[in-house]
């Protein structure tokens, strides 16, 4: 599911959270709870 969500949520949540960086540099590897 994680890859699923970056290919296809990955502009979304940088763009609505505007914290992918954050959240993608310690939360990649698992969901998001």
């Amino acid at each position: 599911m994680a890859q699923q969500f970056v290919n296809a949520g990955f502009k979304k949540v940088e763009v609505l959270k505007g914290g992918w960086d954050e959240w993608y540099d310690t939360k990649y590897p698992v969901e998001k709870k």
